[in-house]
């Protein structure tokens, strides 16, 4: 209590109350008005929480898609443009792909889009011996798993790929890997040490098989074909187009089985029509769920974007933007925003890509000014493998004139200075006589950096090894 000048007494104010009246809170807004905020705001998470369901999807049937009657696959293509097959890379990327956004060229890639609707299916993996290798392992609900040499080693055991609920015996000494999908999407990169390389890595290719788990003690037989993945729209739909997103992503989920603890916010999506197995229900919508919806499927895209744009802060003390791991199941905002901004993450033991797009004056990077990047002795990145390569603002490669796309240990040797320093030059005019060994040719106009680190050390991790800044050459 208080006294006041009068000296009287005066009456102490009550705690300030942290919920309104009924009566004020419903004079805030019309009760239509709280009801397309309800739909509006569940709609934001509902494409929060699927983004990276979509988005797998979408990029599944992609690989899946078969060619044109009459042509013929790219030699850089690793699609298998089919279900339960492979597909081979035949040739490193080049400038000339423009689909694949940040690609590199110091692996070979491969990939099988794995149908379980019929039970496991068994990936066989060759010997690699001392060769790098990587197979990420995906599935729809968004879980990341490995098969590599740093866990597995140079010839890994074969590994079941096991669809949610099925129960059965597995062989000794066979690896599983348990699905939150019926499709998987497998993809083995594997190194290739430079251009003469690249025959021996497309032969080892060739040992990678899929088998029918119920083959497995029979005839081993690669498992045969299968039918194609379901359109993401149906043919008769009857979704209006700025609601499609929905539609697709319930067709996802008719191949998901989502963990249990997300049970209860699907049976909440089922308001608005997103289902588990029956498709979108946009025949129970009126005209202000749909445009509350609308809004939301925009919305939720904005928010999205501005959180993926924090997953590869910038180093502390550094220029570099370094995401560790991106492979998290559990925070909605954190998978859709590595689903929308990469489709599935990396595990950081296997990969760390840091990405450069600025100088160490905070200077966008540009074809207009010449840099170089210096790693003192001792100083390279701490990783069995690394390799720095060259993007244009869209992530593709750049046309130059000797056709270097990348620079590091894993393609070439890069020159090492007399003191032990490397130091790497990027412009885009071609540098003095001698010094041409570490050139990494940009455009003219802007351009960015990815430093691919393959089997990283601890120090990456923990935060103690700090990428050296890009620094301007001709100030």
């Amino acid at each position: 209590m208080s006294i006041s000048a009068a000296g009287q007494q005066a009456a102490s104010p009550g705690p300030i109350p942290s919920l309104r009246k009924p009566a004020d809170a419903a004079a805030r807004m019309e009760a239509e008005q709280a009801r397309e905020l309800e739909i509006h705001a569940l709609g934001v998470q509902t494409v929060i929480w699927g983004m990276q369901r979509l988005k797998a999807a979408q990029t599944l049937r992609n690989f899946t898609a078969p060619l044109p009657p009459g042509a013929v696959a790219p030699p850089f293509d690793p699609a298998p443009h089919g279900v339960n097959v492979w597909g081979h890379a035949r040739a490193l990327i080049t400038h000339e792909l423009r689909t694949i956004e940040t690609p590199n060229t110091e692996t070979l890639m491969s990939t099988a889009v794995v149908d379980l609707g019929d039970g496991p299916i068994v990936v066989v993996h060759p010997d690699f011996g001392d060769r790098y290798f990587r197979s990420s392992v995906w599935d729809l609900g968004g879980a990341t798993h490995t098969i590599s040499q740093k866990r597995d080693g140079g010839h890994p055991a074969p590994c079941a790929l096991l669809p949610a609920g099925w129960a059965g015996p597995v062989p000794d000494g066979m690896r599983t890997i348990r699905a939150q999908s019926r499709y998987v999407f497998v993809a083995p990169h594997i190194g290739v040490l430079g251009a003469d390389d690249l025959a021996a890595a497309r032969a080892v290719q060739q040992g990678l098989r899929l088998v029918a788990l119920e083959d497995w003690t029979g005839s081993r037989q690669d498992v045969a074909p299968g039918a194609p993945m379901r359109p993401l729209r149906r043919p008769d739909t009857t979704t209006p187009a700025e609601l499609l997103l929905f539609e697709e992503l319930c067709e996802t989920l008719k191949d998901v089985t989502p963990p249990d603890e997300e049970l209860a916010f699907a049976r909440q999506a089922e308001r608005i029509g997103v289902t588990l197995a029956d498709g979108f229900r946009v025949e129970g919508l009126d005209e202000a769920a749909i445009a509350a919806l609308a809004r939301a499927v925009l919305d939720a895209q904005s928010v999205l974007e501005h959180k993926a744009r924090t997953l590869e802060p910038v180093q502390p003390g550094g220029t570099w933007m370094v995401g560790l791991d991106l492979a998290g199941e559990g925070d909605w905002l954190f998978r859709g925003a590595v689903g929308w901004k990469h489709v599935w993450g990396e595990l950081a033991e296997e990969l760390i890509v840091p990405f450069a797009r600025i100088d160490e004056n905070g200077d966008e990077l540009t074809g207009a000014h010449r840099y170089t990047l210096r790693f003192a002795a001792g100083g390279q990145p701490p990783a069995r493998y690394w390799r720095i390569s060259m993007y244009d603002l869209d992530g593709f490669f750049i046309d130059n004139p000797i056709r270097r796309y990348g620079i590091g240990n894993m393609g070439e040797t890069p020159w090492v200075d007399a003191d032990g320093s490397v130091t790497v030059r990027l412009q885009h005019e071609r540098p003095a006589e001698g010094e041409e060994a570490n050139w990494l040719p940009t455009p003219e106009g802007g351009f960015f950096l990815a430093l691919r680190m393959y089997q990283p050390d601890e120090r990456m991790a923990a935060g103690e090894y700090i990428v050296p800044p890009l620094r301007r050459d001709d100030a």
